[in-house]
C-alpha cells in the first residue's frame, strides 16, 4: 500500500496536475494538487461532506485506516480553494503528529522528499535542545548549521549534519525559505547517501 505522506510529497514535487484518491471505511475522498499545491479537498461521509482544509485534516488524521489510494492526471479544473503548499502540508502534518503521538516522524521522510525538488532551500529545524539549518542545491545538501542551545556550541558542515541526524527525533517544527544567497559547499550529500546515513543508527 501506497503510503499517503509519499504521494503527496511526490504529488507537490510534480508540474503536473494530481487528483489523489482515497477510500476510508464507510468513507471516500479527494485531495486536488496543481501548480505544486493542494488546492481542494473533499472527504464523503454518509451524513455529511467534508471540505478542503477539514476534509485534508480528517484524511491524514485517518491515514492508518486508508483501504485504497490511488493517483492519476487531474481531468477537470479544481477551484484553487486551499494554496497549500509543501511548507503548508508539513505544518499540517506536524500538528497530527502532535495529536496522535508514539507514530513514526514524518520527518525523516520530509527531508528525504526535500532532495528532489528543482529550487534551492534553507531548511530551519527547531527543538527544544536545538537549532539547525540545512542547505539544500542541486538536489543535494552541501552545509548544515547546528546550534545547542543548552551549551551554546555551534557546528557547522558534515558535524553540524551528523548532529542533526542524531537528534532527528526531537526536531518540532521544521520551515522552508528560498536559498537567496549562495552557500559555500562544505560538504555534498545526496539521496542515496543521506538515506544511508538516517538508516545507520
Amino acid at each position: 500500500m501506497l503510503e499517503i505522506e509519499k504521494v503527496l510529497f511526490l504529488a507537490l514535487k510534480a508540474f503536473h496536475p494530481w487528483e489523489i484518491s482515497v477510500k476510508l471505511p464507510e468513507s471516500e475522498g479527494a485531495i486536488y494538487v496543481e501548480n505544486k499545491m493542494i488546492v481542494a479537498a473533499e472527504l464523503k461521509k454518509k451524513n455529511k461532506t467534508l471540505k478542503d482544509f477539514e476534509a485534508f485534516k480528517e484524511i491524514i488524521k485517518r491515514r492508518k485506516e486508508i483501504e485504497k489510494l490511488d493517483i492519476f492526471p487531474l481531468r477537470n479544473k479544481v477551484e484553487n480553494r486551499m494554496s497549500c503548499d509543501i511548507y503548508c502540508v508539513m505544518q499540517m502534518l506536524e500538528e497530527i503528529e502532535a495529536i496522535t503521538p508514539g507514530e513514526k516522524s514524518w520527518i525523516e521522510e520530509f527531508l528525504l522528499n526535500l532532495i528532489s525538488l528543482d529550487s534551492n532551500w534553507v531548511v530551519n529545524l527547531q527543538s527544544a535542545t536545538f537549532k539547525g539549518k540545512l542547505y539544500l542545491k542541486d538536489r543535494k545538501y552541501i552545509d548544515a548549521y547546528f546550534l545547542d542551545k543548552i551549551t551554546k556550541e555551534v557546528f557547522t558542515g558534515k558535524e553540524a549534519l551528523n548532529r542533526i541526524v542524531k537528534h532527528r527525533n526531537e526536531i518540532q517544527t521544521a520551515e522552508l525559505q528560498p536559498m537567496k544567497e549562495p552557500c559555500q559547499e562544505k560538504f555534498t550529500i545526496g539521496f542515496m547517501d543521506f538515506f544511508e546515513l538516517l538508516n545507520k543508527d
